[in-house]
């Protein structure tokens, strides 16, 4: 799977465009299928302030003729994906409108905005020439900052590190039959729709994925107590009174807990706000007793 460095700037487009006219989704929509065909290479920018502090990184990132888009992180590790292809549905929650534009690299540039209410979510830079999104912006509900994923340069007719690269198709999971009631996973979660169901390795194991037209994550389930070894050493976090473990990536949440309901591990690359609106309509998680935080405490 790509890391977030790549694919951030359209992740939050996996949803596009809806309660404005339809001439101007289909103009976004246009721009982004265009896009794909695009060759191009360059260095990204990603820089998310997260409540562990700032992240940010530099990748290397190209795209083929094809559509095959490669990424190479700091490290050295290549990734390729098929260019996402976009639906044209932000449901009702928010809608789009066209902002004032400032160039990004000298290129001019078209810019979107997405809004819930007064409070713009997303802010979208398309260079007018190629289509290709040169920037895109994600804010928290205070209007805060939350990711920035911009070319820091750009090269249109290279392809970089796409130049000659296939795409490894990875195995589709299992879906679950969508008619089955699945209490743990509930069809609406925080202005979220439950989108696809799959079935987890072990029989005892689902996964959800949800969007609300703009953003979206994996929420999976486990009849049994959930362990995430890389969250186990992290201290614990404290949201609205209950314990969770949590971990940042580059733009991304992931949480553990455990319930009445069995064990939950939530993963997405949501703002501040939005993870805790998430998580405050899901199961809470159990309070630790005396001896378990003991135990805890001495052999964790």
């Amino acid at each position: 799977m790509m890391r977030r460095g790549l694919i951030l700037g359209s992740a939050v487009l996996l949803l596009l465009a809806g309660s404005v006219s339809i001439a101007m989704a289909d103009e976004v929509t246009d721009r982004m299928e265009r896009s794909v065909g695009v060759v191009y290479s360059g260095e990204q920018s990603v820089i998310c302030d997260q409540p562990d502090g700032r992240h940010a990184e530099v990748f290397e990132v190209g795209q083929s003729a094809a559509g095959v888009i490669v990424t190479v992180d700091p490290g050295g590790t290549t990734r390729s994906a098929k260019a996402l292809m976009l639906s044209t549905d932000l449901g009702d929650r928010y809608i789009m409108k066209m902002a004032e534009a400032d160039a990004v690299l000298g290129r001019s540039v078209d810019v979107v905005e997405i809004v819930d209410g007064s409070q713009i979510r997303v802010r979208l830079s398309f260079d007018v020439e190629s289509s290709v999104l040169l920037m895109s912006e994600i804010f928290n509900g205070d209007g805060s900052m939350y990711c920035t994923t911009r070319f820091v340069t750009f090269t249109l007719g290279t392809a970089g590190p796409a130049e000659g690269v296939d795409v490894v198709v990875q195995e589709e999971a299992t879906e679950a039959p969508v008619g089955d009631a699945y209490p743990a996973l509930p069809v609406q979660v925080a202005g979220f729709s439950r989108l696809k169901l799959t079935l987890g390795s072990q029989p005892d194991v689902l996964s959800a994925f949800y969007g609300d037209g703009v953003f979206t994550f994996q929420l999976t389930n486990s009849t049994r107590p959930i362990s995430v070894p890389e969250l186990d050493r992290q201290p614990r976090v404290t949201i609205e009174g209950h314990e969770y473990q949590r971990i940042f990536e580059l733009g991304r949440a992931v949480y553990a807990w455990n319930t009445d309901l069995g064990g939950y591990v939530l993963v997405g690359e949501l703002p501040v706000d939005v993870q805790e609106r998430v998580l405050g309509e899901l199961p809470d998680p159990k309070s630790r007793g005396f001896f378990e935080r003991l135990w805890a405490d001495l052999f964790g």
